[in-house]
């Protein structure tokens, strides 16, 4: 029989307490939900997204971004169906917003395919730092006293059992407030070292819901030699950053009528965007020195249709003359 780890909380179970997961929240800076989706709603969730990560967004067609060699992402409402319940699971909801002790957004969430390249390209991080802004041009500085409560709250959603490459977490480094910035290659070598000792990789099964306090230091598994597929979703606290997002949401319509009151605010309904959509991350591959060929081949993609067509008009004036 497999001893979970006492972060591992089962949904399922008896002694089940929601309570328990915001103090892990608290100390330890991360939990985990498991057997929050029956198997075939991950199993419903793998097929759409393996329909969508086969090929890459190209002329408005329905596909994955490039934003640098080792990923491909893509927002999970454009897959739909399953993906909207899971990242808007209310479960989830009232356990966030009671650790933030405020309403919560849905700031942002990717389906994210990491590549097992075996090489660190996603290095240890915290989300935030005092005089955080998401968007340059914005008046809004994160305080450092606003750093003293919750204010954001990061998920990983594991697609399939997750050993190398899983989603890694520093103890109780949310309670440092990253003082010397977000990223740990900042920090002087003993202080990288102290952090590095809490790291704690979290291993998981298909469905399992990481949660964790973005002030923490974390990332993936690196460097990793096998592919991992996740959903990553980030909760921000509205009494802190208002009712904005970091960018608007593509949600089919059809996805809509199912949603709740509570489910619809979090998603982000009327919403101000910290960046806007063609700022944001999923459009990096526009800097890509292969932009400019790839948008050459689409503008003469139907170059030859064109001139099909341009004959045949030439024939039929030619024929009533």
């Amino acid at each position: 029989m497999t001893i979970d780890p006492d972060y591992v909380f089962d949904v399922t179970r008896s002694n089940y307490n929601p309570a328990s997961v915001r103090e892990a929240l608290e100390d330890r800076g991360f939990a985990v939900l498991r057997n929050l989706f029956a198997p075939e709603t991950i199993a419903a969730a793998n097929r759409g997204i393996s329909r969508v990560a086969a090929s890459p967004a190209i002329a408005g067609t329905i596909g994955y971004a490039k934003v640098d060699y080792p990923k491909r992402m893509f927002s999970p409402f454009v897959v739909g169906g399953p993906l909207v319940g899971i990242v808007l699971d209310e479960r989830v909801i009232d356990i966030v917003e009671a650790v933030m002790d405020s309403p919560c957004i849905l700031a942002e969430s990717n389906v994210k395919i990491d590549e097992g390249v075996n090489y660190t390209y996603f290095p240890l991080h915290a989300d935030f730092s005092a005089g955080w802004s998401k968007n340059r041009a914005s008046d809004f500085r994160l305080s450092a006293e606003a750093l003293e409560l919750p204010i954001g709250i990061g998920g990983a959603i594991y697609l399939h059992d997750t050993t190398e490459g899983a989603f890694c977490y520093c103890e109780g480094t949310h309670r440092l407030r990253a003082p010397r910035g977000q990223a740990l290659s900042a920090y002087p070598a003993e202080e990288q070292r102290a952090i590095r000792a809490k790291k704690v990789r979290i291993d998981g099964l298909a469905g399992d819901f990481v949660l964790f306090d973005d002030r923490g230091f974390h990332g993936p598994d690196h460097p990793s030699r096998v592919q991992r597929t996740v959903i990553l979703v980030d909760y921000f606290r509205v009494a802190t950053f208002g009712y904005a997002q970091v960018s608007p949401f593509p949600v089919w319509t059809s996805d809509l009528g199912g949603l709740s009151a509570k489910q619809m605010r979090v998603l982000g309904v009327g919403a101000a965007s910290m960046v806007q959509p063609a700022e944001y991350m999923l459009t990096r591959f526009r800097k890509s020195w292969a932009f400019p060929v790839a948008r050459r081949l689409i503008d003469n993609a139907y170059l030859w249709q064109h001139f099909k067509q341009q004959v045949k008009a030439a024939i039929g004036r030619s024929s009533h003359r």
